[in-house]
């Protein structure tokens, strides 16, 4: 049950690496890796919180995480945030969930301070799109979207890269 978890919240954190650009005028896209360890250590950055399940399903399940955000895909890449938020196991067929995650930087350039509020669905397989719903700091008003993909997986940990697409309202 711990790697499904795992797997699923590989989909459903996000990783902050490191490149900052604007694509179109106004359009800000940012670059970033999540890293998250599900090991039963008191290294761990992700707790399945509630299970009402005595068998393999992991609907209605709960799991909350506070994940290193990283420059790379390294481990011991520079860390320049946290990914903090919750996942829902909302699907019957288990095939994705609901992902809340707060963006916090705080060694992100100009954005260390900031952060970027994001929600919804993710599958638990390919690539996830979810909504860019707000921000604070220098990225107020943040609208969009951000897509993510597992880059890898092992037994204890998962690494997410991120980008993020998004505007702020003037």
């Amino acid at each position: 049950m711990a790697a499904a978890r795992c797997s699923f919240l590989a989909l459903s954190v996000v990783l902050i690496g490191g490149s900052v650009s604007a694509v179109d005028e106004g359009l800000i896209h940012l670059h970033f890796y999540f890293h998250e360890v599900d090991a039963g250590t008191p290294n761990t950055t992700v707790v399945n919180v509630a299970s009402l399940h005595k068998n393999s399903s992991t609907f209605g399940d709960v799991n909350v995480f506070d994940n290193a955000l990283r420059a790379g895909p390294d481990p011991v890449s520079r860390l320049i945030g946290r990914a903090q938020g919750f996942a829902l196991h909302t699907s019957l067929d288990e095939s994705g969930g609901l992902t809340a995650i707060t963006f916090a930087f705080s060694d992100y350039g100009g954005y260390s301070g900031s952060t970027l509020a994001t929600l919804g669905h993710i599958g638990v397989s390919g690539p996830s799109e979810r909504s860019i719903v707000g921000g604070t700091g220098k990225l107020r008003f943040a609208r969009g979207y951000m897509a993510s993909r597992l880059l890898s997986s092992t037994d204890t940990s998962i690494v997410v890269v991120f980008d993020m697409y998004f505007t702020l309202a003037r």
